[in-house]
């Protein structure tokens, strides 16, 4: 089991070591792309919370926007009823980036229900609870060596 888990990240990083486009010219690496996703599925989040969303930490959180921040992807702003909390939402840029992406897991579901037919959703369930518990396990796993 574990050597298949692996051979499909390996595949999934493969397709993606030089960066995928999402339409906007720029190539941009699997975390990047799903930063953005995650700020453009929680418009205004703060740093703390979208760090929280994505399982990181704070720190790496800040990273990541600040990068996409310099790259005109991201915008900070300070909230109007606290101004020393900062929301991150999406540039007409992170918006391109945010829809390209939604777009290319739309034509992976596609491909994917095409192959399963009529056993579709039972495969997705299948799958759903079968990386569910793989990663739980691996994040206890990973706390447990920390």
């Amino acid at each position: 089991m574990q050597d298949l888990v692996l051979a499909i990240v390996d595949l999934i990083n493969a397709g993606h070591k030089d960066g995928v486009d999402y339409g906007t010219g720029d190539r941009f690496s699997p975390v990047e792309a799903h930063t953005i996703q995650a700020v453009g599925d929680n418009q205004g989040l703060n740093l703390t919370a979208l760090a929280k969303a994505m399982n990181v930490t704070k720190a790496t959180m800040s990273e990541r926007v600040k990068k996409l921040t310099r790259q005109g992807l991201l915008r900070k702003s300070k909230a109007l009823d606290n101004r020393k909390e900062i929301l991150i939402t999406l540039t007409e840029q992170g918006r391109i980036v945010h829809k390209g992406h939604e777009e290319m897991h739309h034509k992976m579901f596609t491909l994917f229900a095409a192959h399963y037919g009529d056993r579709t959703k039972e495969q997705l369930a299948l799958f759903n609870r079968a990386f569910s518990d793989y990663l739980a396990l691996a994040r206890s796993i990973e706390k447990d060596v920390k």
